[in-house]
């Protein structure tokens, strides 16, 4: 019996994290700017909005990868690539029970303060 072996060209992996970074890029990087006088804040609403904008766009990056590559026929199992979703939404369950106790973390004021200190 013959057949072909097949795997995923690096091109075409390298377009769905393209495919898939933009829309991550435009919700943390650009709609990000324009609220980071709110995002910033140390209040429970810019924690919210702030954790909102990272949880939706990491969410949607993962998203997207499982979709390039569930269109591949020949690749199986490529709801792995929904794992680190479910992840995310259990962090930013998490980070919203612990606020009262004092352990809420601001997703834009810590990548600020990695990115400017």
């Amino acid at each position: 019996v013959h057949h072909v072996r097949q795997g995923v060209e690096w091109l075409y992996a390298f377009d769905i994290h393209c495919n898939a970074f933009f829309p991550m890029f435009m919700i943390l990087y650009v709609a990000q700017f324009f609220l980071l006088p709110l995002v910033l804040g140390k209040s429970l609403f810019a924690l919210i909005v702030s954790n909102t904008l990272y949880a939706l766009g990491i969410s949607w990056y993962f998203y997207v990868t499982h979709l390039g590559y569930r269109a591949l026929p020949f690749l199986s199992g490529t709801e792995v690539f929904l794992v680190p979703v479910v992840i995310v939404l259990c962090v930013y369950a998490l980070n919203f029970a612990g606020y009262p106790f004092g352990l809420g973390w601001n997703a834009s004021r810590i990548i600020a303060h990695l990115y400017f200190d």
